[in-house]
């Protein structure tokens, strides 16, 4: 299946390859980061609890620092299983399997606050922002294993998240991150929520 990106996606990408290499190759204490991001989503789906349903949430990050306390950062990732959109069509069956496959392009900005630690680094962050996921590919299963991917339809295959969460660094590099992303539109859709641990190179 081929993935649609429009230019405004593609002129996203480029910057967080471009704060991603900064981040790289500027000193320990500039004011560029990147890191890798990887934990699991865990979404509703078909009316079943929270955390029925889950899948990876792993990318990469760059970040930039605009004031003392206060970094913009810039994600892309692979997002499975998240509840961002929903079919135009899919039959009443009871559901199996299913698997989402998304690119999720988060932007948020961070607070940083010292807790424990605030000499060598910020060990405590709030994150809040917005990010936009495109679906490039499902597989549907019902409760026996019969594929029924070819039932379902998708029309719209993009969205707009409200996206906030927190991260805790246990060392410079090392943290963990806990978001929850609710789409815009938000007609029968649910929270997505995501645990994820994050290795920042600088």
């Amino acid at each position: 299946m081929v993935l649609n990106i429009t230019p405004f996606v593609r002129s996203l990408l480029v910057v967080l390859l471009d704060l991603a290499l900064a981040g790289r190759l500027s000193a320990q204490q500039g004011p560029f980061n990147a890191g890798l991001v990887g934990g699991l989503n865990f979404a509703e789906l078909v009316g079943e609890g929270n955390s029925d349903y889950f899948g990876p949430n792993v990318g990469i990050i760059g970040t930039a620092r605009f004031a003392r306390h206060g970094q913009l950062a810039m994600e892309l990732l692979y997002s499975q299983n998240g509840e961002y959109i929903l079919p135009e069509y899919y039959p009443a069956l009871e559901y199996g399997n299913i698997a989402l496959h998304h690119i999720e392009v988060p932007v948020h900005v961070d607070l940083l606050i010292g807790l424990l630690q605030h000499d060598a680094y910020y060990d405590w962050n709030l994150n809040v922002g917005v990010a936009y996921t495109q679906l490039f590919g499902y597989s549907v299963k019902d409760r026996v294993g019969n594929d029924v991917s070819d039932l379902v339809t998708y029309g719209n295959r993009r969205a707009m998240l409200l996206q906030a969460g927190t991260t805790y660094h246990f060392t410079q590099h090392l943290g963990l991150n806990i978001k929850a992303s609710l789409p815009i539109r938000v007609d029968g859709l649910s929270w997505t929520w995501a645990a994820r641990m994050m290795y920042l190179l600088g």
